[in-house]
């Protein structure tokens, strides 16, 4: 294993993993108001980058471990002001089945070995990426998407992906090539013209008063699971 390489690769994922995390943390610092951040993602981040700790020190692969260490306080931080700030509390279960389920995963290591959680920490991103770009393309406006933090999340995908490959750290590989499928998707949506879009998906019209039809406004849409960045 070239460790050199592996190591170089380790170091950026850890910072770009802390740098992505820190500016949601500010940002709720600065103002009094949560609206639009999701406490369910924050809470579903919180517990996977625990889990991913746990998993890399169990390991004992610090560039496993670390990266997700690093972003646990900025993204904990963020989870206590949008819960005292007013965030957006629909779907406060989705943390608790989450926490479940990777404990659930890793008791099972104790029987069967740790395929279980290897698949579930390699597909914890999804339950940001997939319901984000499920809204995406079933959004009239985008504006509001943060293509930047989307960008940011690939870099960091192929990084965990490539130290996954050299490490041989399963649950690595397959974290990367989720999270790259669905921020490509992501910003597939943001690149697609709203002409052709409004071709390619065809949206329901809201329901206005008394079950009428209303006339579609463009607004912006958040996701309940956008990225924290």
């Amino acid at each position: 294993m070239p460790l050199e390489l592996t190591t170089l690769i380790g170091l950026a994922a850890t910072l770009l993993a802390f740098g992505y995390t820190v500016p949601q943390f500010r940002k709720l610092r600065r103002t009094t108001s949560a609206a639009g951040v999701s406490i369910a993602a924050l809470g579903c981040s919180s517990i996977s980058n625990v889990a991913w700790t746990a998993y890399g020190t169990f390991e004992r692969d610090v560039w496993v471990a670390l990266p997700a260490a690093v972003s646990i306080p900025a993204t904990a931080g963020a989870l206590v002001l949008a819960w005292h700030r007013g965030g957006a509390r629909e779907r406060l279960w989705l943390p608790v089945v989450w926490a479940a389920v990777v404990s659930a995963a890793a008791l099972s290591a104790l029987w069967v070995g740790h395929g279980p959680v290897t698949v579930v920490l390699g597909c914890s991103v999804a339950l940001l990426v997939t319901p984000a770009a499920l809204t995406a393309w079933r959004s009239s406006d985008v504006a509001a998407i943060a293509v930047s933090g989307w960008v940011m999340l690939v870099v960091d995908a192929l990084l965990a992906g490539a130290y996954g490959v050299l490490a041989g750290v399963d649950a690595n590989v397959i974290y990367g090539a989720v999270a790259v499928t669905g921020s490509l998707a992501v910003l597939l949506r943001v690149g697609v013209p709203p002409h052709v879009h409004a071709r390619l998906v065809r949206l329901p019209a809201p329901a206005g008063p008394l079950g009428a039809t209303a006339r579609v406004t463009p607004g912006v849409t958040t996701d309940e699971l956008s990225l924290v960045a």
